[in-house]
């Protein structure tokens, strides 16, 4: 397979000396692996169940998906084949959501981050309202939510344009912004195994690597035959690759880690599978694939 990719080096001072930035375009050509197939779709039925302008969706443990149904106001939940179990933060819960958007299983227990209402809540399983860890006084626009498997939360801030770290405990323990290439609207994230961070920056039309520390290690664009008009949603699978919603080209992309397109997740003849304004992508530990079709109003799954 031949892949070419064109590389730039951008080298910008900072306050304590040079500090590199690699910057990958990702325009790769050549004769790509086969890519993920659509599988199904959720659109939680007619009426009271139907979903509208879902935003993100993840699996739970037990194969539960739990869908950010903004345009209903609520956290909708299913069974593993679709069938609609019950709602989390609707408008008779204790504490009903404005607009969700990200969503966080820290255990048993369920984080919505609703940039609405400037807080992040945490509910059961079941939907009963726990707690609040920030409310609007704190100033935090909260997108997506990623939880490592030591239970520390993290949490992309728009308003901010930085990430925030807590532990377990509801402390802020970190704050991450990018020092040399600044987030403009940081919303997808994922966090590597040495702690440094993916994030979809919506406001830049890019994606980043960044450091524990803040470092912006690599940022990609997806190339200048086709660079990412809005990347919304982002999400990195078992081998390494990284899908990202991009959202206004009403597309899902596939990159590797230095930023080569590979093969995306194509639209089936049939059209079942073509997307409409896709916003959240989650993928669960087999690989599937979780996208949120916010203008399709359902949320469609993908594997391999």
């Amino acid at each position: 397979m031949r892949v070419k990719h064109l590389l730039i080096v951008v080298f910008i001072m900072a306050v304590a000396g040079l500090a590199a930035v690699m910057v990958f375009t990702g325009d790769g050509e050549g004769e790509p692996a086969a890519g993920p197939r659509f599988l199904y779709e959720i659109t939680g039925g007619d009426g009271k169940r139907g979903l509208r302008e879902p935003v993100y969706a993840a699996a739970d443990e037990k194969g539960r998906i739990l869908v950010a149904d903004s345009g209903n106001r609520r956290v909708a939940v299913f069974t593993p084949k679709g069938h609609f179990l019950h709602e989390i933060g609707g408008p008779q819960s204790e504490k009903p959501l404005s607009y969700p958007y990200g969503i966080g299983l820290l255990g048993g227990q369920v984080l919505v981050a609703d940039p609405g209402a400037g807080a992040l809540y945490e509910y059961s399983a079941a939907g009963d309202y726990v707690k609040t860890w920030f409310g609007p006084e704190k100033g935090i626009q909260p997108a997506q939510v990623f939880i490592t498997p030591d239970r520390s939360v993290y949490i992309t801030d728009m308003a901010g344009k930085q990430v925030l770290v807590f532990d377990k405990e509801v402390s802020l323990i970190r704050t991450v912004r990018s020092r040399q290439v600044s987030l403009g609207s940081p919303q997808g994230l994922a966090v590597t195994a040495d702690g440094s961070i993916w994030v979809a920056d919506g406001g830049n039309y890019n994606v980043k690597l960044i450091s524990p520390s803040g470092e912006t290690k690599k940022v990609f664009d997806g190339g200048p035959s086709q660079p990412l008009s809005m990347a919304k949603g982002l999400a990195v699978d078992s081998e390494g690759r990284i899908y990202v919603a991009d959202t206004l080209s009403n597309a899902v992309r596939v990159f590797d880690e230095d930023g080569n397109s590979l093969t995306g997740l194509r639209a089936e003849p049939d059209k079942k599978s073509n997307f409409s304004m896709p916003v959240g992508i989650s993928i669960d530990e087999n690989d599937k694939i979780y996208i949120a079709d916010q203008g399709n109003n359902r949320v469609q799954v993908w594997g391999y």
